[in-house]
């Protein structure tokens, strides 16, 4: 993950780690005892949706999330000429947005609030546009983490627990994925690459 983000640390990034510890986290690993994540490696976007404008927002940067996100041409304008990196932001997004037609608009607002005020962590993977991993399908993945509300009045991520807005979302996943089928992106959660 970058951007919004932030790096997402590896245990050997962490120079205070001390041996016990590292094997302490290995031994709950290996014991199925911690709760874990796929570490993919694609192009990292925040996602929402815009009830009040009727359009899926993506965002790469605090100042993007200032401004409410950028919507599907300001995306396209961003990452306009890079062959294959325009066409895995341009596709996904589109992808995305599709796929929260599926849902009714009180649904949206429960997800993404009235006006893209909670945003999600994905991730982009195409094997056309491969960062060190290479991918056998196109994928748009929302992570486990990293999901925040965002008050664009301070410009900052409130430490509210969206986790609740995720459940909704999980739930209607299905319904979601289900208007992606002549796409050229899918829509997964916690599905391994």
């Amino acid at each position: 993950m970058g951007g919004i983000a932030g790096h997402m640390s590896h245990l050997y990034d962490n120079p205070s780690l001390t041996f016990s510890k590292m094997k302490e986290i290995m031994k709950s690993v290996y014991d199925a005892d911690i709760d874990a994540e796929e570490k993919v490696d694609g192009q990292n976007l925040f996602l929402s949706y815009s009830v009040k404008d009727g359009k899926a927002k993506g965002a790469r940067n605090k100042g993007n999330l200032r401004t409410g996100g950028l919507n599907a041409t300001d995306l396209a304008a961003k990452f306009a000429d890079r062959d294959n990196l325009t066409n895995a932001f341009v596709d996904g997004f589109s992808g995305f947005e599709k796929a929260v037609e599926a849902l009714s608009d009180k649904e949206k607002v429960q997800i993404f609030g009235p006006d893209a005020t909670i945003w999600y962590n994905a991730e982009i993977m195409d094997p056309d546009n491969a960062n060190v991993i290479l991918y056998d399908s196109k994928v748009l993945k929302i992570h486990d983490r990293g999901h925040f509300k965002f008050d664009r009045k301070t410009g900052e991520k409130s430490e509210e627990d969206v986790s609740a807005n995720l459940a909704i979302l999980d739930s209607q996943l299905k319904n979601m994925q289900g208007r992606l089928s002549n796409e050229k992106f899918s829509l997964v959660r916690s599905a391994i690459q």
